[in-house]
């Protein structure tokens, strides 16, 4: 049986997802995907929250079966829009250096070529890499074993249900 490491950064999704498909992702049908394709190791679902806005949100996680690592965001001001980003990369890097000994396939969430040295990494110790996200740039596709873009069938419903 593969063992699977599953690493998604939910702002990322989220917004590719938006743009491409005005929607949302259901994270439980990503979920059971994802561990359709062998033993789950490891889920983690990183975000962002500036207080505790996104509780609900971090609860569906974990009852789809994900770890959760929320932080705060920075604040940015361009003009009169107020900015705010959260990245993960490193704490997704460290966690999949953590686990790597023990997973034959390792999948992304990410739709962002920063990822490419940890991706080449990963193959380098003989591991799988799989991207599962949304508007995947070339970039990543030449360097993954596999990408699948996501599509409708991993939406919700209009009524939030998937």
């Amino acid at each position: 049986m593969t063992n699977i490491g599953l690493f998604v950064d939910t702002s990322d999704l989220y917004h590719r997802i938006r743009r491409k498909f005005n929607g949302k992702l259901c994270y439980e049908a990503y979920y059971e995907e994802v561990s359709s394709w062998g033993t789950m190791q490891q889920a983690v679902a990183y975000g962002m929250q500036v207080s505790a806005e996104a509780g609900g949100f971090i609860t569906c996680l974990r009852v789809a079966g994900f770890d959760t690592r929320f932080k705060r965001p920075k604040v940015m001001r361009v003009g009169d829009r107020e900015i705010k980003r959260c990245d993960h990369g490193v704490s997704i890097a460290i966690d999949i250096v953590k686990t790597i000994d023990h997973l034959d396939t390792v999948v992304l969430g990410v739709s962002n070529p920063d990822y490419i040295p940890l991706i080449n990494w990963v193959r380098d110790r003989g591991v799988k890499v799989v991207i599962l996200a949304s508007c995947v740039p070339r970039s990543l596709r030449d360097v993954a074993d596999k990408v699948i873009e996501i599509d409708e069938e991993y939406l919700e419903d209009e009524d939030g249900e998937d």
